[in-house]
């Protein structure tokens, strides 16, 4: 192996002393420039040497023990300073610097291998801090803590690589082995071994990209890697790399680009053994990274590779906020810096109205906020220097109540946000906070000066909530709206995205120049990087590879091949000519005769006519080619001669070859790899120039824009575009599910007035370090918003609440207002929804004393919980909603908080409805393994399947939605008195805030009640009487029949969930021709068992009906307190349906109900039945319903189920 270069061969110059033109794409004036010398490849230094990097230290090393972190979340960090400021004076490893903007995103193989705890600073403000008290702190923390919370999974699974790659050096190599991996943390991912590097590509758009090629498992082989959920495009992946002279270990990290099945692979391997993936590097900057796979790719270093999946992280998602970050913190001057990290905390700072708006005569217009269009009377709002609630103020709230729609609270919160330059609006659940948001912006629009308009921004935290809040704009009548972002799925949107919009405008004749000069220079370095990357991989280098060399050691060769290119001054469109670049050389190695031209013309012509020929007419190509064949034909009579006097075009292709590979060998091979890194950076500079030349264009569109909407992520990724803009009005919806970070990012430094608008007694941002979260410690609070943290943290900060709800009906409203919402007032239309059809109560707590399940430790299951009785309940009741009282599918929601519940909903309703889960549901089922990557389960196939859908959602996924039921299922029942998610209080508030018309409850009251927000609701439900262990059920068709023949309805469903006692049914004789069920439910784990594995005996079918006797015999003989009875109840199915008399009827009840009350501890599945009919089939059907073996989860809700068929 070749000695490795401690340092790059390649010569490295500073920008200012080389051609900037030829560096970042090729130079127009090509031999006529002045610098024309240093038009070949060097190392550009365009940085100054960063004098805060951590000291060099010996590098940690691997261990092999798990890597496992402290119990005590107290221990998870240290904080007694970063890089070389921490108490050992050193630092803890190549990326821990003291400043932030020092630090790589993505971890480096030295901190993956680090033992010692993260550095991680608290939000306290008398925590010692190596950074004084203000914005630049501030940064300083939450970058940190979102660094964390984006990069510790993925240092986990690094580091359990790492031993996985280390062990397997000294074990054999099986073609077959188990790809899926967990760490001592529990984090699941899958690690892919023998990777190799195939190849090298180059992308018109990424630059230098890999195939890498793997040892492919059975189980993935074939179309199974693409339904595996492995490898997904634009997920981060990891190479981990051995050395294999000096151990040393390596991580590069990866996007995906393609998967590449072992049938696709075939034709390079010649067997279905491996398959590959093309990647691109995660960092395109990184170019020490993009050095060392070429030396990978050149096998200048040997290693050992394994590739490792990262499961669901998305690089986009956490990168570009924390480079962002890195950014705001060499210049923290973003709007309200000072209300949100204040130097000192003592200092009181007021709140004025925005700065435009304290002209002299600034007035807000209120014109399209009046609830009668034809009131013609002005209406204006002149603002307030303290936004206080007021004289002038009260008087203007007043005003707005009697001429628009707005309810009090309303009124109140739309004063505050236009008199506040930092407006914050809580809205409890259903308080119409987009509704307020839209007349925000319709004020804030019709206010602007006319002839200097600026668009607002429109933020919020999902693609659909910000494609929801545009809607009901262009509904208002605001049409000039631009949607940034690609991953909107709304059909009207189109028309609305920026690259819609663009497509439409008319360049400026600047513009146009721009554009072009900028993609000349991206095509021209792509073009040589192809050649670079394809040199590389086949070992046989070209003329983009060869021409520097040429040209400095051997002139004339290199002078003749540029000759024949030569092109006349008239020539202008060099874009194409770089196109064909070097195709004389390559003529020559393929064999080619100078003499014989048009064989030279026919290999020129196809080169001609792959070029892109885009806004082009078919008579101006043909005369570009003209052009170009006049001049080759005229650079043909030059021919050039070697050494020995030889000429080269009269050498055999053989000859040419080894001369070839003569020039090839005067090559340093380090110093080719460093050559093709650098094109790789030249291209990366060149699409950045070609990006701001696009930005100037999108910039004058969006400035013509009323509205611009998008995600928070959508921020940062086009941030330069939008601050371009100079935006002064900001609006986020939904605030209180978005983490600080993304809010700061958000607020550019022109931004004068921002709104945010939300609710943080409801969810927070979701964040999966624990450790960092305020549920679990109170120092870190990384999910608390800042909404939630000037709102609640700081009493001090004003801000607006409205308290007018118009979703839930008032007795639902009760338990949020015994929560945190006691302030609540309901709209006079709620007391109109309509009570939930085939339901005695508009809410119920089933309360049940059924333990949740307990899963193999080793089993997906075990990472969440689930209850087998509520799951079966939750089915029975569906069916019975659906089935018999008309409810369609998407009217009806059941929300759970576990993942593991989640998972046994969907697989038992999956049988009977089709089922909906959210992306994010599907994502964590997925990555739990819950659900197999290749499921269809949840899926929709179009918008219109979602109202024929059963949705199944966790708590934490349903903000923000609403249904007119809502099932919840508590889940949690044991005797340890553990909640787990139940505790949280913004979880608490939401479950109980999403029903309209019925909301029911399956759940431990004793338990769940040791939570005081939960115990304050159970409060509410015993007041009502709507709690205990029987749940009254009506039915529409019973209803039908009683009042189409006038008779009393005289039935009664009911359910029961009480292990301690079963209540005996209440039967009353019916003389008309309709049969009915009476159906009391119970959960027998041991005798389901029983049921599912032994089939009906032969002698309980043939007991003979009218035989009381017979049936008290069998009661007897068997026993409540035996599995057998189980049995036996089921077999009376058979001889029910047969009995007409009603001594039997009245044996029966009396039996069951004896026995039953002997042996009340016993928890056990009885159903008592009672039919009577005058149709054999209605006969048939019980008797084949009886004799049908009954599964484990399905029992109970079969049961429940056939009550309901029956009736």
């Amino acid at each position: 192996m070749a000695h490795r270069p401690d340092k790059p061969h390649l010569e490295s110059k500073s920008i200012e002393v080389v051609c900037s033109s030829y560096v970042h794409g090729f130079c127009l004036f090509q031999e006529g420039c002045p610098m024309s010398d240093s038009h070949r490849i060097y190392l550009i230094d365009e940085s100054p040497s960063d004098p805060h990097n951590a000291p060099s230290k010996e590098r940690n090393g691997l261990s092999l023990e798990p890597r496992v972190s402290p119990c005590n979340i107290n221990a998870c960090f240290d904080n007694d300073g970063p890089g070389i400021l921490s108490s050992v004076k050193d630092a803890r490893h190549d990326n821990d610097h003291v400043l932030i903007q020092d630090i790589r995103i993505l971890p480096t193989a030295d901190e993956i291998l680090s033992r010692r705890k993260p550095y991680m600073p608290t939000k306290a403000h008398d925590q010692t801090h190596h950074l004084p008290p203000g914005p630049g702190r501030h940064l300083d923390i939450i970058f940190r803590q979102l660094r964390y919370e984006s990069v510790e999974p993925i240092i986990d699974n690094c580091y359990h690589a790492m031993q996985q790659l280390m062990v397997s050096k000294t074990q054999p190599q099986l073609l077959d082995y188990q790809y899926s991996q967990e760490t001592a943390q529990r984090r699941r991912y899958s690690l892919l071994r023998n990777a190799a590097f195939e190849e090298l590509i180059f992308h018109e758009y990424k630059g230098t990209m890999v195939r890498i090629s793997f040892d492919c498992p059975r189980a993935l082989q074939g179309g199974k890697i693409h339904r595996s959920g492995l490898f997904e495009e634009g997920m981060l992946c990891a190479l981990v790399g051995l050395h294999d002279e000096s151990d040393e270990l390596t991580t590069t990290f990866f996007q995906v680009h393609l998967r590449e099945s072992t049938d696709a692979m075939k034709n390079r391997t010649g067997n279905h053994s491996r398959a590959a993936i093309q990647l691109s590097f995660a960092d395109r900057q990184d170019i020490p990274s993009i050095r060392r796979c070429a030396f990978y790719m050149h096998r200048l270093i040997k290693a050992s590779f394994v590739l490792v999946d990262l499961p669901n992280v998305l690089l986009a998602g956490f990168a570009l906020h924390l480079d962002r970050l890195q950014k705001l913190a060499l210049d923290p001057n973003f709007a309200f810096s000072k209300q949100i990290a204040p130097t000192n905390l003592s200092d009181v700072l007021s709140i004025l109205p925005p700065k435009y708006a304290t002209g002299p005569n600034f007035h807000y217009n209120l014109q399209d906020l009046r609830a009668e269009k034809n009131d013609g009377a002005p209406f204006t709002m002149r603002p307030t220097q303290h936004g206080s609630v007021k004289d002038e103020s009260q008087s203007t709230i007043e005003t707005l109540l009697a001429r628009t729609s707005l309810d009090r609270g309303q009124a109140v919160a739309l004063h505050d946000s236009l008199n506040r330059s930092f407006a914050m609006t809580q809205g409890p659940p259903g308080t119409g906070k987009s509704f307020l948001g839209v007349a925000l912006t319709q004020v804030i629009l019709a206010s602007q000066d006319k002839a200097k308009p600026r668009p607002i921004l429109v933020a919020a935290q999902t693609n659909i909530a910000c494609d929801e809040f545009l809607h009901d704009l262009l509904e208002k009548g605001i049409t000039k709206i631009a949607r940034l972002g690609g991953a909107s799925t709304a059909e009207w949107v189109k028309p609305y995205l920026l690259r819609e919009l663009t497509s439409k405008l008319k360049l400026t004749t600047i513009e146009k120049h721009n554009v072009n000069v900028a993609r000349k220079q991206a095509d021209h370095l792509f073009r040589d990087g192809l050649g670079w990357a394809e040199a590389l991989s086949k070992d046989m280098l070209g003329w983009h590879s060869l021409k520097d060399h040429l040209k400095t050691h051997h002139t004339t060769i290199y002078d003749h091949f540029a000759s024949l290119e030569q092109i006349d001054s008239d020539v202008t469109d060099l874009r194409r000519t770089k196109r064909y670049s070097g195709f004389a050389y390559e003529f020559w190695v393929s064999g080619g005769d100078i003499k014989d031209v048009n064989a030279l013309l026919e290999v020129l012509d196809t080169l001609l006519g792959t070029c892109d020929v885009s806004n082009r007419s078919a008579s101006s190509s043909s005369q570009f080619k003209e052009q170009i064949f006049a001049a080759v034909k005229s650079n043909t009579r030059f021919e050039t001669t070697i050494a020995g006097g030889n000429q080269i075009w009269s050498l055999s292709v053989k000859e040419r070859h080894c001369l070839v590979n003569q020039w090839i060998g005067e090559l340093n091979p380090w110093k080719v790899c460093e050559g093709f890194a650098e094109i790789h950076r030249r291209h990366q500079t060149a699409l950045s120039r070609k990006k701001q030349a696009y930005l100037a264009i999108d910039a004058r569109c969006l400035a013509q824009q009323h509205i611009i909407g998008l995600t928070s992520t959508g921020i940062v990724q086009n941030w330069e575009l939008l601050n371009s803009l100079k935006l002064r009005t900001l609006l986020t919806e939904e605030a209180s599910e978005c983490l600080e970070a993304h809010t700061i990012c958000s607020l550019f430094s022109t931004v004068e007035h921002a709104i945010l608008i939300g609710d943080p007694l409801q969810l927070r941002p979701q964040v999966t370090e624990m450790a960092l979260s305020t549920e679990n410690s109170g120092d870190y609070r990384l999910d608390e918003s800042l909404f939630e943290r000037m709102m609640v943290s700081d009493s001090d900060f004003p801000f607006s609440r409205l308290n007018v709800q118009r979703r839930m009906h008032p007795e639902i409203a009760d338990l949020s207002r015994a929560g945190d919402y006691d302030y609540l007032v309901d709209h006079e239309l709620t007391a109109l929804n309509p009570p939930v059809v085939g339901m005695a109560d508009r809410i119920y707590w089933l309360d049940h004393k059924q333990h949740e399940d307990r899963p193999d430790p080793r089993s997906p299951m075990s990472n969440s919980h689930s209850n087998r009785f509520e799951v079966a309940f939750c089915a029975g009741l569906v069916r019975h909603l659906i089935e018999r009282n008309g409810y369609s599918l998407g009217e009806i929601v059941i929300i759970t908080p576990y993942n593991g519940q989640l998972a046994a909903l969907a697989g038992q309703l999956r049988e009977t409805c089709s089922v909906l889960l959210s992306d994010k549901d599907r994502e964590a089922l997925i990555d739990q393994d819950l659900l197999p990557a290749d499921s269809k389960l949840g899926c929709p196939k179009t918008s219109l399947d979602l109202r024929d859908m059963l949705r199944i959602v966790t708590v934490d996924n349903f903000q923000g939605e609403e249904s007119k039921v809502i099932i919840f299922s508590a889940v949690r029942s044991n005797t340890q008195g553990k909640v787990g998610f139940l505790k949280t209080r913004n979880r608490i508030n939401v479950a109980c805030s999403r029903a309209r018309d019925g909301f029911y409850v399956l759940g431990n009251a004793s338990l769940i009640g040791t939570v005081d927000h939960w115990a304050k609701r159970i409060k509410v439900f015993r007041e009502k009487g709507m709690i205990g262990d029987v749940i009254q059920l009506t039915c529409t068709t019973m209803d039908a029949y009683c009042a189409q023949h006038h008779v009393k309805r005289a039935y009664r469903v009911v359910t029961s969930a009480n292990e301690n006692a079963v209540r005996p049914a209440e039967v009353a004789p019916l003389r008309y021709p309709l049969s009915y069920f009476l159906v009391v439910i119970r959960i027998p784990l041991r005798v389901l068992k029983v049921l599912q594995t032994k089939p009906l005996s032969a002698g309980c079918r043939s007991i003979r009906q009218n035989c009381p006797a017979d049936i008290s015999r069998i009661l007897y003989a068997q026993r409540l307190h035996k599995p057998a009875f189980a049995m036996r109840s089921v077999a009376l199915f058979s001889l029910v349906a047969t009995c007409v008399s009603n001594s039997v009827l009245v044996a029966l009840n009396k039996a069951l109900t004896q026995y039953a009350r002997a042996c009340a501890t016993q928890v056990w599945c009885v159903a008592i039945a009672v039919v009577q009919s005058a149709t054999m089939a209605n006969v048939r059907l019980v008797k084949r319903a009886a004799r049908t073996p009954v599964s484990i989860v399905a029992a109970s809700s079969r049961v429940l189920a056939y009550a309901i068929r029956v009736l």
